[in-house]
Formats: structure tokens, sequence, C-alpha cells
């Protein structure tokens, strides 16, 4: 008898253990698939800002092109120190753009992935 119950008691481990990674499998699924959509939903709202940000700075810039060209007396120097300005800028960024843009981006999907599971293990 004590054999027998022993086996069925093997048998029943071995179907929770296996219930239970099934269930481990499927929640670290569902937690990758939310983290996924919420890198995803980050992009496409900074995408769509950043669209926008052109075009207003596209229009900004016109605008000081042809003030400047008017200030000037001439709207190729308007159009020159426009472009100029925006080509020191891009050297700013340039050089700076591991320290910048580098740590910006590791802080924000650190944020996204690991304060969540932070969060929830303290509750």
């Amino acid at each position: 008898m004590e054999a027998k119950e022993l086996l069925a008691r093997i048998a029943a481990l071995k179907d929770n253990l296996q219930k239970y990674l099934e269930t481990s499998a499927s929640y670290y699924g569902i937690v990758a698939f939310e983290k996924a959509v919420k890198v995803l939903s980050l992009f496409m709202a900074n995408a769509l800002l950043m669209m926008v940000g052109f075009l207003a700075l596209l229009f900004v810039s016109g605008a000081a092109a042809i003030y400047l060209g008017i200030l000037l007396e001439s709207y190729w120097l308007g159009m020159l120190l426009t472009g100029g300005f925006y080509l020191f800028l891009m050297l700013i960024f340039f050089v700076g753009r591991k320290r910048i843009f580098g740590r910006l981006a590791i802080r924000i999907l650190v944020n996204i992935f690991f304060s969540d599971s932070e969060s929830k293990a303290k509750h």
C-alpha cells in the first residue's frame, strides 16, 4: 500500500510541478508582452511628438531665415545663418550624443522594465 501511495503522491507532485511551470511560463509571457507594449507605445508617442516638432521647427526656421534676410537685406545670408545655427547645434549633439542620449535611453528602459517589478514585489 505504501508504495502505491508514494507513487500516487509522486505522480501528483509531477502534475503540480508541470502546472506550475506552465503557469509561470504563461505569466512571464504576459509580463514580456506588457513590457513590449509599453516600449512600443512610448516609441510611437515620441515619434509623433518628433514629427509635429519637426514641422513646427521647419516653419519657425523659415520665418527666422526670412526675418534675418530682411534685416541683412539678403535672403541668402538669412538662410546661411539659419543653416549655420543648425549645423552648430548638430555638432554639439554629435559630440555629446553618447552622454546625452545613451544615458537617457538606458534610464527610460530601466524605468519601464524594472520599476513595475519592484513595486509589485513590495506590495
